[in-house]
């Protein structure tokens, strides 16, 4: 197998690097070869976080080269377009939320900031596989906003070569233990849905 490149991003305090650590442990216990690297930027302030997941059979390297990403899953809309615009081409699979606050940057101008339907019609013309997702009311229903992250993961899996049983163990293994079954069962949301 060629290696798979994944690009998670966000904004601090989203989970980037929980679902980063997630989709490598799930890798590696599938016996894949794993190299992952974590850009934090100003994240304690709500800035742009960013972690590379490559794996395969030999990896060499953890970043993922320009327009080479074969899944970006992105966890804020305006992180999306930041981060298609370099790593991905026609062949990327985007997951985004179809929801993200304005950055700090864009909200300091005065009428500068662009919309989440302008950043929507932009990636759906650039790109031919976009996946826009809100699942904040399904992670509500289920007592939690912030699973809502990992229903996105979720979806996600099913686009790997990664069975089942390796991401409920990676799951298991990198939550608190009071959030298991909520976080198992987030993930089984998204990935069984149709």
């Amino acid at each position: 197998m060629d290696a798979q490149n994944i690009l998670v991003c966000g904004i601090g305090g989203q989970g980037v690097v929980l679902a980063g650590k997630i989709i490598s442990n799930a890798a590696y216990g599938k016996g894949f070869d794993v190299k992952t690297s974590e850009v934090h930027g100003m994240s304690q302030r709500g800035g742009s976080v960013s972690t590379h997941i490559r794996f395969g059979e030999k990896v060499f390297s953890p970043l993922i080269p320009g327009q080479s990403a074969d899944i970006i899953l992105s966890f804020d809309i305006y992180e999306t377009l930041r981060y298609a615009r370099d790593f991905a081409d026609k062949k990327t699979l985007i997951i985004s939320s179809n929801y993200g606050k304005i950055p700090l940057w864009a909200s300091a101008r005065e009428n500068d900031g662009i919309s989440i339907a302008e950043i929507t019609g932009t990636l759906k013309i650039n790109f031919d596989k976009l996946l826009t997702v809100n699942k904040k009311e399904t992670a509500m229903a289920l007592g939690n906003v912030r699973v809502a992250n990992i229903i996105l993961l979720g979806l996600l899996s099913k686009f790997t070569d990664i069975e089942e049983d390796f991401w409920l163990k990676a799951i298991q293994d990198s939550v608190p233990e009071k959030t298991k079954e909520i976080n198992i069962k987030a993930f089984l949301i998204g990935r069984n849905e149709k």
